[in-house]
Formats: structure tokens, sequence, C-alpha cells
């Protein structure tokens, strides 16, 4: 202790207790045994008694007498882990008599074993913070099961639909001049073939209103859905739209380094978003990478498509370690000739690598439902390589790519190529 007039004062206060415990003091200076200062007293602790929000997204796995579970944290800050119960039935959860402790300080996945396959089981995750203060609980159920993984339609979870999606300068247009009417309409219509046809990650295109967009994922997809978007491109951003209770998001990178690092893909033109995933259903990681190459059929715009496309083709050969899937707007067909160009097949490279390979042309794809509207086209495209091709499951019929058909300008003058994959 000390004051501008004496020197440091140091006391020491004997007897107190554990040194756990806080203590308050009273301090109180006098000059005369008449003059004594008013004594400080310390404003009263700020305790905390807000709790944090529950975990969302939470999803349960069924296996061989087992379950295992995921979810996402909640935001606060002083969140500090998760605490899950089980019970047999959703209120027999209520009760500390009939429910038991999974584990208290739970850090995600967690797998519950030596459970009895048919039965349906209980589950409350209770998100808890650094005070102590705890959430209401989210509450789930599920049974184990040792069947065999279907996969088999667009609402089966053991599944992942991967989509690609040119939205055509979302909202606004072109030129920004759409009616209010248009792009509330345009919102809903996208959002509905997103969940109406149970798509789970989307390679989206042309992104314009970057705000507008972020709004969108929350108010229309609902809050299970998160969003990547990237930076260059100007008004025709590339973006990732995905649910993030079937996967996670590792890894991401505008691709800006060799091959990358040249005017073909400088300005207003669009650089590679590359996505590194995990399935929380298994635990497989795979990239994406999402492309928009030029557009146009001028001279000058097709040599800078060739040259993208040739850029693309050597990156993906010289990082072909882990399952890959390009998908995007390549802005040109893939048959025999040379495409909408009149002398060059600009996306030969990719055609002619032998690590990849097209799946939206014949026979992997029905060409004849794929219209780029209102032209009959194919330039949206999913292209594979050996080992994400290996989880390739067939979207309709003997097509291991699939096309979502609609007809409505008012969305987009792209249909929506997608696959599925096998999750485990």
């Amino acid at each position: 202790m000390g004051g501008r007039f004496g020197a440091a004062t140091v006391f020491a206060i004997a007897g107190l207790g554990a040194v756990s415990c806080a203590y308050n003091n009273r301090v109180n200076a006098q000059d005369t045994p008449e003059a004594a200062s008013t004594p400080y007293t310390p404003p009263a602790p700020v305790v905390d008694t807000t709790p944090p929000a529950n975990v969302t997204s939470v999803l349960l796995t069924p296996g061989n007498q087992n379950l295992r579970i995921s979810w996402e944290t909640p935001p606060q800050s002083d969140y500090k882990a998760t605490r899950i119960y089980r019970a047999a039935s959703s209120a027999d959860l209520d009760s500390s008599a009939t429910r038991t402790l999974v584990c208290e300080n739970c850090s995600d996945p967690v797998t519950d074993a030596s459970l009895t396959n048919g039965q349906t089981y209980w589950y409350r995750l209770i998100a808890y913070d650094q005070t102590g203060n705890a959430a209401s609980g989210a509450t789930v159920s599920a049974s184990p099961s040792n069947a065999t993984i279907a996969c088999d339609n667009a609402a089966d979870a053991d599944c992942l639909q991967i989509a690609t999606f040119n939205l055509e300068y979302f909202t606004s247009g072109f030129d920004g001049t759409y009616s209010t009417s248009r792009q509330t309409a345009k919102q809903t219509g996208v959002a509905n073939i997103v969940l109406n046809n149970g798509l789970d990650i989307v390679a989206l295109q042309e992104i314009k209103d970057a705000s507008v967009f972020t709004s969108w994922v929350t108010s229309h997809l609902g809050s299970d859905w998160a969003y990547l978007l990237a930076s260059s491109g100007c008004s025709a951003r590339v973006a990732y739209i995905y649910k993030r209770s079937l996967v996670k998001l590792v890894s991401q990178e505008e691709l800006a380094t060799s091959p990358f690092n040249n005017g073909d893909w400088d300005g207003c033109l669009r650089r590679p978003l590359q996505a590194v995933f995990q399935a929380k259903h298994s635990d497989r990681q795979f990239r994406l990478i999402n492309v928009h190459l030029k557009a146009l059929t001028d001279s000058t715009s097709c040599a800078t498509r060739q040259s993208q496309a040739d850029d693309l083709s050597a990156y993906v050969s010289s990082t072909n370690t882990m399952p890959t899937l390009l998908l995007g707007d390549l802005n040109d067909e893939v048959k025999p000739g040379v495409g909408i160009c009149t002398s060059i097949d600009t996306l030969n490279a990719i055609e002619t690598n032998s690590n990849v390979k097209f799946l939206t042309q014949s026979p992997t794809v029905d060409t004849t439902r794929f219209t780029n509207i209102p032209y009959s086209s194919t330039i949206d495209h999913l292209v594979v390589n050996g080992s994400f091709e290996a989880w390739l499951h067939s979207a309709r019929g003997s097509w291991l790519a699939d096309i979502i058909d609609h007809g409505d300008q008012q969305i987009s003058d792209h249909q929506p190529a997608l696959l599925w994959i096998k999750l485990r």
C-alpha cells in the first residue's frame, strides 16, 4: 500500500482460512485521529447466472451395438463442455434415478457402446459454462443397428448429396436491376431446390449480393446450415453451403499460389475455392474444389478458359492425395469436338487427365435431362478422382450423377448437377 506522500506499506493478515476463498478487506487512510478518510468498500462481485445456448446440429449415427453422438458447441466464449445423459425414454431423462451419465466433460464426438441393437435410446446433451450454468439441453433418440448401409434415397442420412448450382447473380441480377419481388422469388426458389431435394453440400457460383446471401442461409435454410464465401470474383463470387450436422469444415483456401498466381485468375476472375470436409458419420475426409471458369466464346475468353483448365488439371494431379471432387461452372461442354468455342476444346487438359473422370457426360449422367436453360448444353460439371469415385452411389437408376430439373428462369438459367456418396 502506498501513496504520493509516503512509502509503500505492506501488511500481512494472519488467520485466514482456505487459500481458494476470496476475502474482502476494508482500508482507510488517516493523517490525524480526528481526520480519517471514508472507508473504501469494494463493489460486490458480478455473478454470472446466464447459461450458454444449447448445442446444435446433433447427429446420432447407429452402429453395431453402439451410437456415435456428434454436435456443434454453442457460441458463448465461456462455454466449457457438454454433459450427456442416456435413458430409456424422454421422460426418464428428467430424473437422476432413471438416467445414466454417459460422460461429464464430453468432447465431440462420443461413442456410446455396449448397447442393444434395435432398442431406442434417448440422450440429453447439456452444455455448461465455466461458472457451472447449464443449458436446458437438447434431446434426441436413435437405435443401434448392424444393418447394411443402404444409402438408397434422398432422405437417407447415410448418403451425402453434393451439388453444384450457378445462382445467376444472386440476387439482384447481372446489372442489379431485379425487382424486389423477383429477388424474393429467387431466394425462395433456390431454398426450395436445396431443401426439397435433400442436398447437404452445395457449391454455388455467381453470388452477387454478399450480405443478402449470408442472411439468406439462416433465414431460408435454417440454423443447421453454414456457408463459406470467397473474397475474389467481384459480383460473381463462389461459395459453399453445407449442413453442420453431417459435415465439419476442416480447412479452406482460395487457391492463389502456383499454378494459380498468374493473370488468368486475377481481377474479377474467380479463384478456385478449396474446402476439406469431414463426414461426421465416419470421419471420412474429402476435398471439394469449387470453380467458375471464364465465360464467353470469343477467342480471348476461350484462351483464358483453356489456360485455367490447364492450371486446374496440373493442380489436381500434383495434389492427388485425398478423395477429391472438382465441381462448378466450367463454361464449356464435354463432348466430341471442340465444345462451345469454335477452334479449341478448352477443357481438354481435364478431359484427358487420367487422374480424374467427368461424371457430367454420358454414360454417367443422362444428358437429355441436362439443359442450360434455355439452351441444350452441359457446362456445369462434376469431376472426381479415383478415391472419391469409390464412394459414389447411383443417384437415379444407373446414373452416378444426376440433374435437378427446374424450368424457372426466375431462379437461374442453370440446372444443378448432383451426386451421392456413402458416408460409411
